[in-house]
């Protein structure tokens, strides 16, 4: 089929593709009146999730960002949170809700249940492209009512938000309390059997760990230790003490003075004068006395000597005798030790399950949720369903196609010779001339001579050229 066939056929069946239109913008028309509108109401929460926790300081890792807000999203869309928005509205109080609760719902759910369904059907949120804000929309037939529910969905949401917090971290408390009192009779139970321990034996175990035998074992090592270094210094420095005396020094220093006379004399007054005969018998009574305090000193020198080695000597005794007592004792020291292991284990635990449920605790208490009201919702004047020039829009094409096809489909069934064309493919046989009527052309024709469709000269009356 040509163009020049088709145009014609749908300029011969206009009347059929006209009716069709004007039924589908009818249509169209009517279903805008018929659909309830649907005006959207948004209200938007800043999500400051890089906000260190208040309690514990920690942060949300990045990674883990995109799974919280996707929670986020999902939990405004529950049935607790939607649930909560039926209790603040009081619905169940409300006539209407009510009529329509019986009209509608089917019997198998309950009223806050079947109300709360609705709300999470008319609800949806996302983030804004870019940013920490999540907005919340809800949709519904009258806009006053649209922009309450989402404000009191936005209002739950926070509320159930910092309840599930506060929740968990108030049952990981109780938790954590309930473990501290076992650990603490357990600690009791340990000191206890601890200190009976060393009540049988006669052992007492230090706040170190060590006992008190090995601890008095080690204090007398170290007194050896001191005693044996002393006694070593003693004995090297006698001869430094005795030639430091004072009685030693004054003797040393007369007996300088009289070796210097010596020298003088002889050189003035000669070997046999008896001025350094004098003097010569007084160096001999000074190198006596020297000689005998020397003596003296370094008497007293090894006495302090010989007490510094008997006093180690003695230590020495004393710690030997300690260290057999020591290792006697070592089953009962070992048995201590780990009696003493238990203790602190058992005080480990305790102070771990305090401290973890006393910041439980505190974390229960927050007010803080991370979550910031940004203004208040809005509601948009303007339907956002039904949309009315799409509506229209697509009834026209509708019905302009049904009528395309419906007079395709009427041509179809029944063949008209409406040209050339048609003449010669009925007849089989070529068509020699046109006969054109008069020059007054429709507005059909006018269409096709505008294409250059059909015949290659414009009508007239006569004979044209066969084709």
């Amino acid at each position: 089929m040509s163009i020049a066939q088709f145009l014609r056929i749908l300029m011969a069946r206009r009347m059929i593709i006209v009716i069709t239109l004007f039924v589908g913008l009818a249509s169209a028309l009517a279903l805008c009146f018929i659909l309830k509108p649907r005006y959207p109401a948004t209200a938007r929460i800043l999500m400051d999730v890089i906000k260190p926790d208040p309690v514990s300081g920690q942060v949300i890792a990045s990674s883990f960002v995109r799974g919280y807000t996707r929670t986020q999203i999902e939990l405004i869309t529950d049935y607790r949170v939607a649930g909560d928005v039926v209790d603040k509205l009081g619905w169940e109080r409300n006539p209407l809700m009510v009529e329509d609760y019986q009209k509608n719902s089917n019997g198998t759910e309950d009223f806050r249940r079947y109300k709360a369904r609705g709300i999470i059907e008319g609800t949806d949120a996302e983030l804004v492209q870019g940013s920490n804000i999540l907005e919340i929309t809800y949709t519904a037939g009258n806009p006053i009512i649209a922009r309450t529910v989402v404000s009191a969905l936005r209002s739950a949401y926070i509320d159930a938000s910092l309840r599930f917090r506060t929740d968990a971290a108030g049952r990981s408390a109780d938790w954590y309390v309930d473990q501290a009192q076992k650990a603490q009779q357990a600690l009791a139970s340990a000191e206890a059997k601890k200190s009976a321990y060393e009540r049988e034996n006669g052992i007492v175990m230090a706040p170190g760990g060590a006992d008190s035998e090995t601890m008095k074992l080690e204090a007398m090592q170290s007194a050896m230790l001191s005693a044996r270094t002393a006694a070593g210094m003693v004995d090297s420095n006698k001869d430094i003490r005795a030639d430091q005396s004072v009685p030693v020094t004054s003797i040393k220093a007369q007996l300088n003075g009289v070796e210097d006379s010596l020298a003088t004399a002889s050189q003035k007054l000669g070997t046999s004068h008896p001025t350094y005969i004098a003097l010569a018998e007084r160096r001999k009574v000074l190198q006596q006395q020297l000689a005998r305090e020397t003596a003296l000193a370094r008497s007293q020198g090894g006495s302090s000597a010989s007490a510094s080695q008997g006093n180690a000597s003695r230590l020495e005794a004393e710690v030997t005798a300690q260290k057999a007592k020591v290792l006697a004792l070592k089953p009962q020291l070992d048995q201590l030790a780990q009696l003493q292991r238990e203790v602190d284990l058992r005080r480990s635990q305790y102070e771990k399950a305090a401290q973890r449920a006393a910041d439980l605790k505190l974390e229960a208490d927050v007010s803080e949720t991370g979550l910031v009201s940004l203004g208040d919702a809005v509601v948009s004047g303007v339907p956002a369903f039904p949309n009315k020039p799409l509506i229209l829009a697509l009834g026209a094409a509708g019905g302009l196609g049904l009528g395309i096809i419906l007079a395709i489909a009427t041509e179809l069934l029944s063949r008209r010779i409406r040209g050339p064309e048609d003449l010669a493919r009925a007849s089989k046989v070529a068509v020699l001339a046109v006969i054109a009527g008069p020059i007054r052309m429709t507005f059909g024709q006018r269409v096709l001579r505008f294409f250059h469709i059909g015949s290659e000269t414009p009508p007239a009356t006569g004979l044209s050229p066969a084709r």
